[in-house]
C-alpha cells in the first residue's frame, strides 16, 4: 500500500502548487453485486456492506478535479446453507485517484467520476468444519459514477467499483472480479 500511496501522491502532486486543495470524509453503503454477492460458497450472500474513507481534492479548474482517496469497505457475509454452511466476510482497503468533472462548479451541481485504484482484499471464511482467510494485495481496480453537490461541504455520490482478483491459488477468492456499488455521503472541509 505504500507504493500505491506514493503513486497517488505523484499523480496528483504535479497539480498541487497553484491549485485549490480541500479534503474530506465519505461514508455509506457498499452493495456487492455479481460473484462477490451471489457465487455460492464464495460470495457474501448479503445485500449490504459499509464503507468509510477520506479524500483530498485538487481543483485544477472550475470543472476539473483530481481526487486522491483511501476507503475501507466491510462486506459481512451470511451462511450459504448446506452441509458446511460456508460464510465469507470480505474486507477491502482501496487507495486510488479519481478524475472528477463538475458540470457547474465544485460547490454546486452534478459531477462524474472515473478512477483507478490499488486494492487489498481479504476474505475471512468459516464453515462448520473449518475456517481461515485469503488475502490479495496490490490488485488493480477501476470505478466510475457520478454525484450531486448540494453546497460547498456536502455531496451524495454513487460509483460502480470493480477489482481484478485471482480466482485460484492458495489465496484465490473463487471468482475473477470483485464488483460492488458504492453509495456515499461526502463531507468536505476547507472550501
Amino acid at each position: 500500500m505504500r507504493i500505491a500511496l506514493a503513486i497517488t501522491l505523484a499523480l496528483t502532486g504535479a497539480v498541487l502548487p497553484a491549485q485549490d486543495i480541500t479534503g474530506g470524509l465519505h461514508t455509506g453503503l457498499s452493495l456487492p453485486v455479481g460473484d462477490l454477492k451471489d457465487k455460492t460458497d464464495f460470495g457474501t450472500n448479503q445485500f449490504f456492506g459499509a464503507h468509510i474513507g477520506g479524500h483530498l481534492d485538487f481543483n485544477i479548474t472550475s470543472h476539473h478535479e483530481v481526487r486522491g482517496q483511501l476507503t475501507y469497505h466491510n462486506l459481512p457475509g451470511s451462511g450459504w446453507g448446506g452441509p458446511d454452511d460456508v460464510k465469507n466476510d470480505i474486507k477491502i482497503l482501496q487507495i486510488g485517484a479519481d478524475w472528477v468533472y463538475h458540470f457547474q462548479s465544485p460547490n454546486m451541481g452534478w459531477y462524474t467520476i472515473a478512477g483507478a485504484s490499488l486494492n487489498s482484499v481479504k476474505d475471512d471464511y468459516s464453515a462448520n468444519s473449518f475456517s481461515g482467510s485469503s488475502s490479495q494485495s496490490g490488485k488493480l481496480g477501476v470505478r466510475g459514477g457520478g454525484g450531486f453537490t448540494f453546497n460547498r461541504t456536502f455531496s451524495l455520490e454513487g460509483t460502480l467499483n470493480q477489482v481484478f482478483v485471482d480466482k485460484h491459488g492458495s489465496d484465490g477468492l473463487g471468482f475473477d472480479t470483485a464488483t460492488w456499488a458504492q453509495v456515499s455521503a461526502v463531507f468536505r472541509f476547507g472550501r
